[in-house]
């Protein structure tokens, strides 16, 4: 091989170098590259997850403390409507075990009341058997004068004691078209319902 073309074989294999040594460092530049956007990629899927997996937390701690609050509030209306109960039951116990002076008063104005509201009639007059001695119809006359005035001839009543009423009184129309239950125990029906009212408020 003369001098011309070994120079010839010289710059090829030169140039052949040069073009892998510039391949190579584009193919570095590129796997660095590719490494960085990987790395990239991944810690920003890493973070979306993080962000997805506090979120969650979060969520599930709002309903936690949501079930909780709930809960709480059951619990406290469960007692409150036990409260509410007890005290009524008290109240109409205590009521139903009156007498005398304090009975016969609390008597009157129930009576008076339910004839204020019906008006004049005929009526069948339910009452506990205790206060049978009070009312009579010549009691019920009088209760009739003192709501009703001169209305009060018009009033008719039957008597009709009732195992079922422990005090106070009920009177249902011939017809059954008009029924007032001045009851202590619907009185205190009443009564709860109107608390309970207040209490939402």
């Amino acid at each position: 091989m003369d001098s011309q073309e070994q120079r010839l074989q010289q710059e090829i294999i030169a140039d052949a170098e040069k073009k892998a040594e510039r391949i190579r460092a584009k193919a570095l530049t590129e796997k660095e590259r590719l490494l960085s956007k990987c790395t990239q990629d991944l810690a920003a899927r890493r973070q979306e997850r993080l962000a997805e997996v506090e979120a969650e937390i979060a969520q599930q701690s709002r309903n936690l403390q949501n079930s909780l609050g709930m809960e709480k509030r059951k619990r406290w209306l469960r007692r409150r409507e036990e409260s509410i109960r007890e005290l009524f039951a008290q109240t109409q116990k205590q009521a139903e075990d009156c007498t005398g002076s304090q009975r016969e008063e609390s008597l009157n104005a129930l009576a008076e009341e339910a004839l204020i509201a019906l008006q004049c009639g005929d009526y069948l007059v339910e009452f506990a058997p205790q206060d049978a001695g009070l009312i009579t119809l010549e009691w019920l006359a009088k209760r009739a004068q003192n709501a009703l005035s001169n209305q009060a001839r018009d009033c008719h009543f039957e008597l009709q004691p009732s195992a079922g009423v422990k005090g106070g009184i009920r009177f249902l129309s011939r017809d059954q078209s008009r029924l007032f239950d001045n009851t202590f125990a619907t009185r205190m029906l009443l009564l709860q319902d109107r608390l309970r009212s207040l209490l939402a408020e």
